[in-house]
C-alpha cells in the first residue's frame, strides 16, 4: 500500500508539473520506470494506470482536467460523409405533357453529402454551436450531385444559434423544474417531435424556439410514470421588403412520454402541434411570379389564369389556400418481442390543414421498424416500412421529406397552374402517396450501409400518372 501512495503522489506531482500539455503518454513511461526501480509491482501499476484514466474521463467531463488545455473540455465537434447511389424510374416516359416538357423513365445519379459541427459551452448556462454542410441551397437538402465534370458545390452553415439552459444555480435549487428547459436562438435543429411527412430531416428553422420537460410525474394504480412536454417557436420564413405582414411559422407543441411499463417494456409517446403558417394565403414565392421549384416542390394549389383570374391579377402563383396544420403523432417503442430481446415500434402521424377548404387537406403516415432504432454498434440493424398520404394542400411543399416524391404542377407562364396539371414527379412536396422501406446496418465502428425504397404515385394526375420508384444505397461514415 505504501509503495502505491508513493506512486499516486509521483504522478500527482509529474500532472502538476505537466501543465497542460498532453501526459497519457509520459505517464505510462514513468510507470515503467517505478515498476523497474522496485518502487510499484506490475498489478500496482496497472491500478493506478486504470484508477488515473478513470479520473481523467471524469475531469475532462467536468472541465477540470489539468492535462488538456481548459477551452477544448467546453468544446464538442465531430461531423460525418455519406456517399450515395441513387436511382428512379417509372414505367412509362411522359413526353407529351402540354409544354413540351420531357420526363425521364429512368435516372442513376451518384450523390455526396459532408456535414461537419461544432458547439461549445460558452459560460454556465450559454451554447453556441455552428454546423458546415455542403450541398445546394435548397433548405431540405445537403446533397452534392457528382456532375459538371468535378466542379464544386457550395459550402454554407447550414446551422449557427445560441441555446440557453437553466443556469446552475436555479437548477441547484429548483432543478426538478428547470433542468429540461433550453432556449434557442438562430439556426437550429428542427425543434419539435415529428415525422418526415411533416418535417424533412434537413430542414433547420430559423428564428428563436424552447423546450421545456417536466419532472417524473407518477401517477400510482400501475400506471407508468411520465414527463408531459412543450415545444414551441416563432420560425421567420421569409421576409419582403413590399409587405409588412412577413411569414412567419408559429408553432406549439404538447405531448407525453411514459416510462417503461408492460411485459414488452413498452414507452409511448404522444404529441400534438399546432402550425400556424401565417400570412401565406395570397402571397409569392420571393423573386418570381410562378412556383419557384428551387424553394417548393410546385406541388400546392395556387391561382392560374382562365376561369379564375385574369392575367393581370397580382395573385398569379400564389397559394391559393393558408395553412394551419394540426398535427397528431404517436410513437410506441418496444424492447422485446415474447420475452426476446429484439426492440421494435409503431408511429403514427395524422395531419389536417384547417385552412384549405378542399378534400386534399389531410395526410397521414403509419409505419413500423423492427431493430435497434438507433443503430450504433457493429451489428446492430434495423428495417422499417411505412405508408404515406400527403394532400396537395394538406401542409406546405417546402416542408415533406424531398426524397418522397409529390407530384406538381407546371411552372410555364403558358400554362396554367392547377389547370389539372398534377401529375409532374418532384422530389419532395404533396399529393403523394406510397410506401417506403428501408433497412440499416452497422458495418463497422461510426460506419454503417443504408439501403431505402420508395413506390410512389400522385393522390390527383392529370394523365393518370404511372407510379415512381426510388432506390437509394448509402455508405454513412461519422466522427
Amino acid at each position: 500500500m505504501k509503495r502505491i501512495i508513493i506512486g499516486i503522489v509521483l504522478i500527482f506531482l509529474f500532472m502538476l508539473s505537466a501543465g497542460k500539455a498532453a501526459w497519457a503518454g509520459e505517464m505510462d513511461v514513468l510507470l515503467s520506470k517505478l515498476v523497474e526501480k522496485g518502487i510499484l509491482t506490475p498489478a500496482e501499476s496497472q491500478i493506478i494506470a486504470d484508477d488515473t484514466k478513470l479520473q481523467v474521463s471524469r475531469d475532462l467531463a467536468q472541465a477540470k482536467s489539468l492535462s488538456v488545455p481548459e477551452w477544448t473540455q467546453r468544446i464538442k465537434w465531430g461531423g460525418d460523409v455519406r456517399y450515395r447511389t441513387q436511382g428512379d424510374w417509372a414505367k412509362k416516359t411522359q413526353s407529351d405533357v402540354p409544354d413540351g416538357s420531357f420526363i425521364k423513365n429512368q435516372q442513376i445519379r451518384n450523390r455526396i453529402r459532408g456535414r461537419f459541427f461544432m458547439e461549445g459551452k460558452v459560460n454556465d448556462f450559454t451554447y453556441a454551436g455552428t454546423r458546415l454542410a455542403g450541398g445546394a441551397l435548397k433548405a431540405n437538402s445537403t446533397n452534392d450531385t457528382l456532375t459538371n465534370y468535378w466542379d464544386k458545390n457550395y459550402v454554407m452553415f447550414d446551422q449557427y444559434y445560441m441555446r440557453f439552459e437553466a443556469p446552475s444555480e436555479i437548477i441547484r435549487n429548483y432543478g426538478q423544474y428547470f433542468s429540461d428547459l433550453r432556449l434557442w436562438a438562430g439556426r437550429f435543429p428542427i425543434p419539435f417531435e415529428y415525422s418526415e411527412m411533416v418535417w424533412d430531416s434537413d430542414i433547420n428553422p430559423a428564428g428563436i424556439a424552447i423546450n421545456y420537460a417536466s419532472p417524473d410525474i407518477k401517477l400510482g394504480m400501475g400506471l407508468p410514470s411520465m414527463n408531459v412536454y412543450s415545444n414551441g417557436g416563432m420560425l421567420w420564413l421569409t421576409e419582403n421588403s413590399y409587405t409588412n405582414t412577413d411569414p412567419i411559422l408559429w408553432a406549439l407543441q404538447l405531448g407525453v412520454k411514459t416510462d417503461e411499463f408492460g411485459p414488452m417494456a413498452t414507452t409511448l409517446n404522444f404529441g400534438t402541434a399546432i402550425y400556424n403558417f401565417a400570412n401565406m394565403q395570397d402571397k409569392k414565392y420571393t423573386g418570381g411570379q410562378y412556383a419557384n421549384t428551387t424553394t417548393t416542390g410546385g406541388t400546392n394549389t395556387r391561382w392560374w389564369m382562365g376561369d379564375e383570374l385574369s392575367s393581370g391579377d397580382p395573385r398569379l402563383g400564389s397559394w391559393r389556400y393558408g395553412f394551419d396544420v394540426l398535427d397528431l403523432l404517436l410513437t410506441i417503442d418496444n424492447k422485446t418481442i415474447a420475452g426476446f430481446e429484439l426492440p421494435n415500434g409503431l408511429y403514427l402521424d395524422f395531419i389536417n390543414n384547417f385552412g384549405a377548404s378542399n378534400d386534399l387537406n389531410q395526410g397521414y403516415l403509419i409505419g413500423g421498424y423492427i431493430g435497434k432504432k438507433k443503430i450504433k454498434e457493429p451489428g446492430d440493424w434495423k428495417a422499417k416500412a411505412e405508408y404515406r398520404f400527403i394532400g396537395r394542400d394538406a401542409i406546405p411543399d417546402f416542408m415533406p421529406d424531398s426524397d418522397f416524391y409529390g407530384f406538381g404542377t407546371f411552372t410555364s407562364n403558358s400554362v396554367a397552374l392547377n389547370a389539372n396539371n398534377n401529375g409532374l414527379p418532384m422530389e419532395g412536396g404533396t399529393n403523394g402517396k406510397g410506401v417506403n422501406m428501408a433497412f440499416e446496418y452497422q458495418l463497422l465502428k461510426n460506419t454503417a450501409l443504408n439501403i431505402e425504397y420508395y413506390w410512389m404515385k400522385p393522390i390527383k394526375s392529370w394523365d393518370k400518372t404511372q407510379p415512381w420508384n426510388e432506390l437509394q444505397f448509402d455508405v454513412v461514415t461519422k466522427f
